[in-house]
């Protein structure tokens, strides 16, 4: 497992930082680059940058208004969205630590929510494992409103 990770909100003027970032072909299907995809995003997304030693490693967007587009999610639960790490960092046990530090990093970052919902497509079983080691749990329950076929639905509850 990799130590000296640290998460911090990454404003939309910054995203040069990862700019570099890369995704092997396989991963590349369930997860757009940061620096593309928020540069589109809603004002109510907010881009995080998950650091090693100070250097960007990987991202994910935080959709503070997630509930109002997905019934399953409780009235003003966050959305985790856009989770990924670098291809150049990956294999290092980067991805299940930065999950196991999302329940306090999110609880300080949005005191006044106390749940973050995901989903993550049942084609990608390293990234559900990734999460689940994080502490989400499975809701058992599959989301079909995906492009790429049914997705699992977990939770992590900030309390």
């Amino acid at each position: 497992m990799s130590s000296g990770l640290t998460i911090h909100p990454l404003p939309r003027s910054a995203l040069h930082r990862v700019a570099g970032f890369s995704l092997p072909p396989e991963q590349a299907q369930f997860s757009g680059l940061p620096a593309k995809t928020m540069g589109n995003a809603p004002e109510d997304r907010d881009g995080h940058v998950i650091e090693e030693g100070g250097t960007p490693v990987g991202f994910f967007a935080i959709d503070r208004s997630y509930a109002e587009s997905h019934a399953f999610a409780e009235p003003g639960a966050l959305g985790l969205r856009m989770f990924l790490i670098d291809h150049k960092a990956q294999g290092r046990g980067i991805a299940s630590a930065a999950c196991a530090m999302l329940k306090p990093y999110l609880a300080k970052t949005y005191p006044e929510r106390s749940l973050c919902y995901l989903t993550v497509n049942c084609r990608n079983p390293h990234a559900r494992n990734a999460y689940l080691n994080g502490g989400f749990t499975d809701t058992g329950a599959l989301y079909h409103g995906g492009g790429l076929g049914p997705q699992h639905i977990l939770r992590l509850d900030l309390r």
